[in-house]
């Protein structure tokens, strides 16, 4: 069993402390592989004793060992093939490779079970409401604008002409795309949809975000840094991903490729 099976079986049982370094770890893998106790600490602003016992925490007898399974795993990543001769990349592929690799990245560290739970919750759900505020909003408009397609009853929340939810009960869905920093807004309808009764999504980049205790489903999407150029790509990646099986089981896989709807010769 690897750091990061390690991590998410033991994740539950951490301190706060010791969770801002798991995410961390999930996060930068990088920064554990390459530094001692005392640097990653210093960069992720703990103290190195916490860096240890969270080492301890997941399995490892100390951070060495931790450090040696994460530089296996990462050495054990596919590198990106290269055209022999190719020997200057150009600097558009090179950010698309750079794309790429984080993509996979995180894919290691997304919890599927709960993406598949979240599949199954949508498609069941009567009604869909979609939240987003600052940059969060593209995301939730670009998953709006195809999942309005996949399933019936589907909305965007405008903030400048809505003001909260109505409708009561579980089988009423609301989802909240929260990243950092966490708008406020956000926060509050995710309390409104709580008394409601609503079942709430939480799409975020931590599971120590102040949105995700209230969600009942939290998709936590990992990136080694908090640029909005780095996120955006995995996740667009992962809505993909998501909006693909709702197509599968609500059995409208032509709207993903509709081949018979144009004529091109």
């Amino acid at each position: 069993m690897g750091y990061i099976e390690n991590t998410q079986k033991n994740y539950q049982h951490l301190t706060k402390g010791l969770k801002k370094v798991a995410e961390s770890l999930r996060a930068n893998p990088v920064l554990f592989a390459t530094h001692p106790a005392k640097k990653t600490a210093e960069v992720i602003d703990v103290s190195e004793t916490m860096v240890i016992r969270f080492s301890k925490a997941i399995g490892y007898a100390g951070y060495g060992e931790l450090q040696k399974d994460v530089q296996q795993s990462l050495l054990s990543l596919k590198t990106p093939n290269r055209d022999i001769g190719h020997e200057q990349v150009n600097s558009f592929e090179r950010i698309m490779q750079s794309d790429k690799e984080n993509i996979h990245q995180a894919s290691l560290n997304i919890d599927w079970k709960v993406a598949s739970q979240i599949v199954d919750c949508l498609v069941q759900s009567k009604s869909t409401s979609i939240v987003g505020y600052y940059h969060s909003f593209s995301y939730a408009h670009w998953f709006y604008f195809l999942l309005h397609h996949l399933i019936d009853d589907t909305s965007l929340y405008r903030p400048e002409t809505d003001i909260g939810f109505t409708k009561k009960g579980s089988d009423h869905t609301v989802i909240i795309f929260s990243y950092y920093r966490y708008a406020l807004e956000g926060i509050r309808l995710a309390k409104e949809a709580k008394e409601n009764g609503n079942t709430i999504v939480i799409i975020t980049d931590s599971r120590l975000s102040p949105i995700a205790e209230y969600g009942d489903y939290v998709l936590t999407i990992h990136s080694a840094k908090k640029s909005i150029l780095e996120k955006g790509p995995i996740t667009f990646s992962v809505l993909n991903a998501l909006l693909l099986h709702i197509a599968q089981k609500t059995g409208k896989m032509e709207f993903v490729n509709p081949a018979n709807t144009y004529y091109i010769k």
